[in-house]
């Protein structure tokens, strides 16, 4: 048996198709398909059930995919593990997250990373969670970081949560302007279309019973600038609008009353954390503290 021939196999069976495959291991499809063929041949049957341009797994072929994911996930242990027992990290370190994350989060955990792992590569990938699981699933994404997570597969577990302090704000010169007072801008229908209660809305509403979603945006740093523009009110993590709060540009419609949303870090079950992976986990974000005027 040729183990290179199963992780052919393997790719194939993971992205339903040898086009999908070809893409991501960068090798033309032909070869894949007379590797995969080889591969049929040296155990005696089939692995893919073909009808037309799609194909499916045969029963013999799941029985070999479920050995594959065991193999192939001990070898991605392994490549974590090393790190640990060199005490080096070094190489492509992988992250998903959701654009807040992304985009105002991570940039401070990488500079701290590589002060400590220089020769860590790190490559982030932003997006809803839904849309990125599948890439951690695979092994081909190392953790993901969210806020809002959908329902989450089986091959996947939660192993750290961090509280991030949200603010609930408005641009300060509208704050007592009723019609903005009332709109408020949402995420959580985008991101999940089975939502039903939006909490923040509810509080809202004990005060202002008008107050409703005007507009939604899965993006939080258009809803910043969209309470920027003055056209609503939105619920936003601290290491956002920290500086708007302190030059009092934007004001927190309940500063004291601490909203807190958990931070969530996903990876593989019973995957093992890179050195990377451990260092960008143990920041203190959330415990932060801002002074803002007023």
């Amino acid at each position: 048996m040729n183990l290179l021939h199963l992780q052919y196999f393997y790719v194939v069976a993971q992205e339903q198709g040898f086009t999908n495959a070809s893409k991501r291991l960068r090798i033309q499809q032909p070869a894949i398909s007379r590797m995969v063929a080889l591969l049929e041949e040296d155990f005696g049957f089939k692995l893919f059930e073909r009808s037309g341009r799609s194909i499916r797994l045969t029963e013999r072929g799941r029985e070999v995919f479920e050995h594959c994911r065991n193999i192939f996930g001990n070898v991605e242990a392994l490549k974590q593990s090393l790190g640990k027992i060199s005490g080096v990290a070094k190489g492509p370190f992988l992250i998903a997250a959701s654009e807040p994350v992304a985009s105002h989060f991570l940039p401070k955990q990488i500079a701290t990373l590589l002060t400590i792992h220089p020769l860590v590569y790190p490559q982030i990938f932003s997006g809803p969670a839904a849309m990125l699981f599948e890439q951690i699933v695979k092994g081909d994404i190392e953790i993901g970081i969210f806020f809002h997570i959908p329902e989450l597969p089986k091959e996947l577990e939660i192993w750290k949560t961090e509280p991030i302090r949200f603010h609930i704000v408005v641009r300060s010169d509208l704050k007592k302007k009723p019609a903005v007072l009332e709109s408020f801008i949402g995420s959580r229908e985008i991101d999940d279309s089975s939502t039903r209660r939006f909490p923040t809305v509810e509080r809202l509403k004990r005060l202002r019973p008008q107050t409703k979603i005007m507009i939604s945006s899965n993006n939080l740093t258009s809803h910043r600038e969209l309470v920027l523009q003055g056209l609503g009110v939105a619920v936003l993590p601290r290491f956002l609008v920290e500086d708007d709060l302190k030059t009092g540009q934007l004001t927190d419609l309940f500063p004291r009353e601490e909203t807190h949303f958990q931070m969530k870090y996903i990876k593989r079950c019973r995957a093992p954390l890179s050195p990377a992976a451990t260092a960008i986990s143990s920041s203190n974000i959330g415990s932060f503290k801002i002074r803002t005027k007023g």
